[in-house]
C-alpha cells in the first residue's frame, strides 16, 4: 500500500512538472520569455524555438509537444488549433515564416 501510495504521489508530481514545461513553451512562444536575459533579439530566439517546439516537432521522442500532451491527455492538435487563436502566437508564427523565407523578422 505504502509503494502505490508513493507511485501516485510520484506521478502527481512528475505530471505537475510537465504541464509547467508546456506552461512555460507556451510563455515563451507567445514572447513572454520571463527568464531571457532581455535582449529582444535573445526574446525572439526563445520564442522561435518555443513555436518550432509546439507546431512543428511531430516526433515521438518523451519530450516532444505531442509526447507531453499525450502524458496530460491533452490532444495535441486540437492544443494547436486553440493556440493558434492566440494573436501573440499568429505574429510569432508570421514572422517565424517570414523570417525562414527570407525577408527578415
Amino acid at each position: 500500500m505504502r509503494h502505490e501510495q508513493a507511485a501516485r504521489v510520484f506521478a502527481q508530481r512528475s505530471k505537475r512538472l510537465w504541464i509547467a514545461v508546456v506552461q512555460q513553451a507556451i510563455d515563451d512562444a507567445m514572447g513572454r520569455a520571463s527568464f531571457a536575459p532581455g535582449s529582444p533579439e535573445e526574446i525572439r530566439r526563445i520564442q522561435r524555438e518555443a513555436l518550432s517546439w509546439i507546431f512543428h516537432d511531430r516526433s515521438p521522442v518523451a519530450n516532444s509537444f505531442h509526447s507531453l500532451c499525450d502524458l496530460l491527455d491533452i490532444d495535441p492538435d486540437r492544443a494547436r488549433e486553440h493556440l493558434r487563436q492566440d494573436p501573440a502566437i499568429r505574429r510569432g508564427l508570421a514572422s517565424a515564416q517570414r523570417q525562414r523565407s527570407g525577408e527578415g523578422g
